[in-house]
């Protein structure tokens, strides 16, 4: 365990732009819901192309990489839990995305990117106003996933946070701040 091994640029842009992406999507999308202010729609979704943008990377980045050497040895328990965590945010955080899009693309609705199409709509021809969805069970399935899955990785985030401060008020290590970049 080295304390002073810090985090490339890369990736703390990466942790914090997804970070906040995630969290203002989920915000957009459940007031969006919640009020029914359909306007911010074509925003969510945009934005949500973008979160998975940097997501893809930063999962590769994982995978070929693996996970920051922690600055010091944890109980197993302790270190079990943030791997747990770690692994419940990056799957939540892939999976959302691409749920959207496949719920967005089965339904005929398209994706767009700031009125930029990579995902036509079906547009129902003998009802313009309408789309024909390409496969209402894809359709279904993904927009349970979109629906519910951000509550799980708000649960995991939240574990996150609680441990991220645990790390820096009570165990005093440079945990959060090799995140931040002070360390």
């Amino acid at each position: 365990m080295n304390p002073s091994i810090r985090l490339s640029l890369t990736t703390r842009l990466l942790h914090w732009s997804v970070a906040l992406l995630m969290i203002g999507l989920t915000l957009v999308g459940y007031l969006m819901v919640k009020f029914e202010i359909w306007d911010l729609y074509a925003l969510h979704k945009s934005l949500g192309v973008i979160a998975l943008i940097l997501i893809l990377p930063r999962a590769i980045l994982r995978l070929v990489k693996g996970w920051p050497e922690p600055v010091r040895q944890y109980p197993v328990y302790e270190a079990l839990a943030a791997r747990a965590i770690h692994w419940g945010l990056l799957i939540s955080t892939l999976l959302i995305p691409v749920s959207g899009l496949c719920y967005s693309a089965a339904a005929g609705r398209g994706v767009a990117i700031f009125g930029w199409s990579i995902i036509p709509m079906n547009p129902d021809i003998h009802d313009p106003a309408n789309v024909i969805p390409f496969s209402e069970s894809v359709r279904d399935i993904a927009h349970t996933i979109h629906i519910y899955l951000p509550y799980v990785m708000l649960a995991f985030l939240l574990v996150h946070i609680v441990g991220a401060l645990k790390h820096h008020l009570l165990d005093k290590d440079n945990t959060l701040l090799r995140m931040v970049g002070r360390k």
